[in-house]
């Protein structure tokens, strides 16, 4: 796609600003992925392969630099067509002391992020761990369906379900927070109250973040039901995530009131065209 063909889809009323600054990018189950921009460009591009919205897919950090190159042209056509070389000294001096300055803020809350990293690579490889204790209850779950006992339909869609919701965000939130963090540093060096006013990215970031937290924490309670042998392990990883929940809403205690475009407006109100 064109910084042209982008700009003339971004034009286009139905799309709420802003909303996917602060979803999930589970576009599968979005029921507002048709007021996305993101969504649309994908769509676009002529491209269903939810590896392209998959964080622990390479094909997901393909397309993120694609549309950073595409964002960076048309950064330097404003800013050519303003009078603005960005390639100037002393311009390139200042934004990298602007770096310097928000990455010395940023450490501050990097154990919070590393807990978070930590705790989606021990996740990860649980699941690739486990993989024969869940070929071991395909195989149990059929049994029972052709001795006709139980509910097996039921539970083996309950567990294809709790290990979707776990598998999305288990680098989701780890992600997420690395980028509420780096944002909270930015604002933190913002000295103009009029941009001070405005909603704070950061606290949006960590919304999302804490939504995948307690999606998760549901999903391993569930799990737990029917894996009762992985209780000590699937109890190590909710203590982890609930310790991170609590140090994130610490650090963020606005987050949760945080207004999400579209995800926290009436739904009746947005499908009749607001």
């Amino acid at each position: 796609m064109t910084p042209t063909q982008l700009r003339k889809l971004a034009a286009d009323p139905r799309f709420i600003p802003g909303i996917y600054n602060y979803c999930d990018r589970w576009c599968e189950r979005c029921p507002l992925s048709h007021r996305c921009l993101n969504y649309a460009m994908e769509k676009a591009e002529d491209d269903d392969d939810p590896a392209g919205r998959d964080l622990a897919n390479q094909k997901f950090w393909n397309k993120l630099h694609s549309n950073f190159h595409l964002t960076m042209q048309m950064i330097q056509e404003d800013a050519q067509r303003l009078g603005v070389d960005l390639n100037a000294p002393d311009a390139m001096c200042e934004a990298a002391a602007h770096e310097r300055h928000v990455r010395r803020r940023a450490g501050r809350n990097q154990p919070l992020s590393r807990a978070a990293r930590d705790y989606g690579l021990a996740a990860q490889k649980w699941f690739e761990d486990s993989a024969a204790l869940f070929r071991d209850k395909g195989v149990e779950l059929a049994k029972q369906a052709h001795l006709e006992i139980g509910r097996p339909l039921d539970e083996a869609e309950e567990i294809r379900e709790m290990l979707d919701i776990l598998q999305w965000y288990h680098l989701f939130i780890h992600v997420k927070l690395t980028r509420a963090i780096a944002s909270q540093a930015e604002e933190e060096l913002e000295t103009d109250p009029a941009m001070r006013q405005f909603p704070r990215d950061s606290d949006g970031s960590t919304k999302i973040a804490l939504i995948g937290m307690d999606r998760s924490l549901l999903a391993w309670t569930e799990l737990c039901l029917h894996f009762p042998e992985q209780e000590d392990a699937i109890l190590d990883f909710q203590l982890r995530l609930a310790r991170i929940r609590g140090e994130t809403e610490r650090f963020f205690p606005n987050a949760r009131a945080f207004f999400r475009p579209g995800f926290d407006e009436d739904m009746a109100r947005l499908e009749a065209g607001g």
